[in-house]
């Protein structure tokens, strides 16, 4: 039979080899992790393939310049890295469902109108946009997809001036909490716009044009832009980088119907669950794109006809135009407020225009 003194030695041995073993064990997982590590930076896993899974993509519509130089643009490089930086091999493409004619879509518009106390009946301008007049206050018009249901109010306040001696104009957060309101009394308060970013900016008259002004004691009216959400930490663009697809202008006036001098609202529904993936041209390529006229010129260099390019990203566009994916597009900026986008999807995958 063994002794208390014999007992104890074995157990103390036992314990000190446990420990060893514990140690030895959290070296191993150490090392492992290193080295694993080590092996996935020297020969990194392969991408899977890209799905294409919605066949060719219709190619990405761009708006016309808004002003162009009268000169030819030439392009400079000046990356951080000395080249165009390298991206990704593939992407996702997200599908967008588009809204279908039905006979209630007139219906359902002229009920929203009257919401906005629009009581007279339409006018009919295209197939599917129709205006309706508000018949207290003239110079207040709503112009209304019935399909995409997008649309656009306007007060006419070019040829009301008086509506700015009132200067009761909102500070910020005020703006965004009337802004927002009227989103959510409407039912217009998508979650891709609650969970983007919102910008606030302050406007001044200048002979009949509202101009943008740094000061709200200054200012006139107070415009306020929503922006999607990014996508998977990727961020979205729009045709007009300072205009958000929904946006309002509100004056001063204590009148709701001529204080709300604009109401501005494009939205198309991205399906987050049906994507697919797509190969993408080199960044090189698009970059050569660029300088041979194939991209979109968002905003040309000020003052000079050298686009000096700084910045090279990914991004996914949002066109005011109904689009039925959300593609991804190369974004090129630099010097003096340049900036220009080049569609990012291989070419192979988007059909002919």
């Amino acid at each position: 039979m063994a002794t208390l003194t014999e007992t104890a030695y074995q157990t103390r041995k036992a314990i000190n080899w446990m420990i060893l073993a514990i140690i030895a064990y959290i070296i191993l997982r150490i090392f492992w992790s290193i080295t694993s590590s080590i092996f996935l930076m020297i020969f990194p896993p392969k991408a899977p393939p890209p799905t294409h899974a919605f066949g060719k993509l219709p190619p990405l519509q761009f708006p016309a310049p808004v002003s162009s130089p009268s000169g030819t643009l030439t392009f400079q490089l000046e990356t951080i890295e000395g080249t165009v930086p390298k991206a990704s091999e593939s992407a996702t493409v997200f599908f967008m469902s588009k809204s279908a004619p039905n006979l209630l879509a007139l219906t359902n518009a002229t009920a929203f109108a009257k919401r906005l106390e629009f009581i007279n009946e339409p006018i009919q301008e295209t197939k599917y946009i129709y205006r309706y007049e508000d018949a207290e206050a003239p110079l207040r018009k709503l112009r209304y997809d019935i399909v995409t249901k997008n649309f656009i109010l306007r007060y006419l306040y070019e040829q009301d001036m008086g509506v700015f001696t009132e200067r009761n104009i909102a500070l910020e957060d005020a703006a965004k909490m009337e802004a927002k309101n009227i989103l959510q009394t409407y039912n217009l308060y998508e979650k891709d716009i609650e969970l983007g970013t919102t910008k606030v900016q302050y406007l001044k008259l200048s002979g009949n044009t509202l101009t943008q002004t740094t000061s709200q004691s200054q200012a006139d009216a107070v415009r306020i832009d929503y922006f999607r959400q990014s996508v998977a930490g990727t961020q979205i663009v729009t045709p007009y980088p300072g205009e958000g697809p929904i946006s309002f202008v509100f004056s001063g006036s204590t009148n709701i119907k001529k204080r709300v001098l604009q109401f501005a609202y494009t939205f198309w529904p991205v399906d987050y669950q049906t994507t697919a993936t797509y190969a993408l041209k080199p960044s090189s390529l698009a970059w050569t794109e660029l300088q041979n006229g194939q991209g979109y010129i968002v905003r040309y260099p000020k003052k000079t006809l050298t686009a000096v390019v700084r910045k090279v990203t990914l991004a996914y566009y949002d066109s005011i135009e109904p689009q039925t994916y959300l593609q991804p597009v190369f974004v090129f900026e630099g010097d003096n407020d340049f900036l220009a986008y080049v569609p990012a999807v291989d070419a192979t995958w988007v059909e002919a225009k």
